[in-house]
């Protein structure tokens, strides 16, 4: 914003700067797709060698993990929901203080 605020009346400056960010998130981006893959390599490399152990585990563990990814997921759904109908009925009522509580789900 303030790169918008400071070159506001060079557009070819403006430009460049957009496109470096741009840049630089996509690197960014790019990194954290590698680590992420690096990580769930080494993850499964690692509950393979558990079920591999511990042989009578095998379905404890896949249901109790499928049971946790349920229950994040639905978690991060009621967030979502909580914080939009928040936003909703802050702008439907013009109150800061309900889109300020709102701030605190995001």
């Amino acid at each position: 914003m303030e790169i918008l605020k400071r070159e506001k009346n060079n557009l070819l400056i403006l430009k460049y700067e957009m496109v470096q960010i741009i840049k630089d998130l996509q690197k960014r981006f790019l990194s954290f797709i590698i680590v992420s893959f690096i990580v769930s390599v080494l993850i499964w490399y690692h509950i393979s060698c558990f079920n591999n152990v511990y042989k009578h585990m095998k379905d404890e563990w896949l249901v109790f993990s499928i049971l946790i990814i349920v229950c994040i997921q639905l978690l991060s759904l009621v967030t979502c929901l909580i914080e939009t109908i928040l936003r909703f009925l802050s702008f439907r009522f013009k109150s800061e203080k309900l889109f300020k509580l709102s701030l605190i789900f995001s």
